[in-house]
């Protein structure tokens, strides 16, 4: 199978027209309720925050699966809560994110012993923990040591060879794992094989999905410009472009019962 990023982008705009107004009250429904929920104080807070954007995710996922099937997906269909779909959204990034945390920080660690800055580092990282946002003097400072890090990371040629190994590898996975949260929810793998199915379909095809992403990107930028109001359209329009690559490269079965399931 292959990946045709055109067809991809005319789905995505196609399907956002069908039903343009439950998609963009959705987003913006979701992003109030993310506003809100942001004002929670401490651990409660990030958990529910993190909920709300899985449950988001998963409206959106089920919003442009019935689009591209030729429905006209309703408000009621996107706020749907299916507890089974978060959960499997939640493991499958959970892993995503602890493998690339695990190549940042062994890329940064490397890097600051090449350039001989570990205290400088171990510095930026306490300051940080303990920093006022309402101290100018504290964050200037933080600013200035940062700069020196930098400095130090330009004067060693390894320091950013290895940051630059990094990024890369970093990129190439994020790019394999495009399509992650569509196999979690709508394809049902656990989460090694989620990531194992994502390297294996799409590094074959990993120049034109990142043309994808990077089309996307712009689409989102464009969101940005117009305002910010412009993210409340250009954000379906990407999931649902995502949906039609999702389903030229892993078809169209609904494996898990998404779309009949609360």
């Amino acid at each position: 199978m292959s990946l045709s990023v055109g067809t991809a982008l005319r789905d995505g705009w196609t399907t956002f027209r069908r039903t343009p107004w439950t998609f963009v009250f959705f987003a913006l429904f979701a992003f109030v309720l993310s506003t809100v929920v942001d004002l929670l104080p401490g651990f409660a807070g990030i958990i529910v925050s993190t909920l709300v954007e899985l449950w988001a995710t998963v409206g959106l996922i089920r919003g442009a699966w019935l689009g591209l099937n030729g429905e006209r997906p309703s408000f009621g269909d996107l706020v749907k809560i299916n507890g089974p779909a978060i959960w499997r959204l939640f493991s499958r990034q959970f892993l995503l994110t602890v493998l690339l945390g695990v190549i940042c920080a062994t890329a940064a660690v490397l890097a600051v012993t090449a350039a001989d800055a570990g205290e400088l580092a171990q510095s930026i990282y306490w300051r940080m923990q303990v920093i006022d946002p309402y101290n100018t003097e504290a964050i200037n400072r933080l600013i200035t040591e940062i700069q020196d890090l930098a400095f130090a990371f330009g004067r060693s040629p390894v320091a950013i060879l290895v940051l630059l190994i990094g990024a890369v590898m970093a990129i190439y996975i994020q790019v394999n794992q495009t399509f992650l949260g569509f196999l979690a929810v709508v394809k049902g793998l656990g989460p090694i094989p989620t990531l194992r199915e994502g390297f294996r379909t799409v590094q074959g095809q990993w120049w034109k999905v990142f043309g994808l992403l990077a089309m996307q990107l712009a689409i989102i930028l464009l969101g940005l410009i117009a305002f910010g109001f412009g993210l409340l359209a250009a954000i379906p329009v990407v999931m649902c472009s995502t949906a039609s690559a999702y389903r030229q490269l892993f078809g169209a079965d609904d494996a898990t019962g998404l779309l009949t399931g609360s």
